[in-house]
């Protein structure tokens, strides 16, 4: 439980930097109070579905990081018709921040796994 909900903000931190950026570009003012509960909603539940997800194993790694990707993107396109996103950011836009999102969550679990792998090697030369 600890692990999602720390995926899950981590996930929304991300998801605000990028919508940030995003509107820096593109002359905004301001984000709205609104897209932040938004985004956070839309991450809790693209967390949720990455568990289930997640039980499908395949002996390719490319087909489950396609399915993830597949599943994030529908539910940003189905959240984005829900909160009217497409009025002020292009679904093109959407598509490609979900699959950034998606990048650097994958870079950052690498990250970790290395650190735990380097931790357990340690260990490993303690025991010894």
């Amino acid at each position: 439980m600890k692990k999602i909900s720390v995926n899950i903000l981590c996930s929304t931190a991300v998801t605000l930097l990028l919508l940030a950026i995003l509107g820096l570009v593109s002359g905004a003012q301001f984000l709205l109070i609104n897209s932040v509960f938004q985004s956070f909603v839309v991450n809790i539940v693209i967390h949720i579905g990455l568990l289930f997800t997640h039980r499908f194993e395949s002996s390719y790694a490319i087909l489950e990081f396609m399915l993830d990707i597949g599943y994030m993107e529908a539910v940003v396109i189905i959240f984005g018709a829900i909160f009217n996103w497409y009025g002020s950011t292009p679904i093109g836009v959407l598509v490609i921040m979900t699959a950034m999102i998606y990048i650097v969550g994958v870079f950052l679990n690498m990250v970790q796994m290395r650190q735990e792998v380097e931790e357990i090697n340690e260990l490993l030369q303690k025991h010894k």
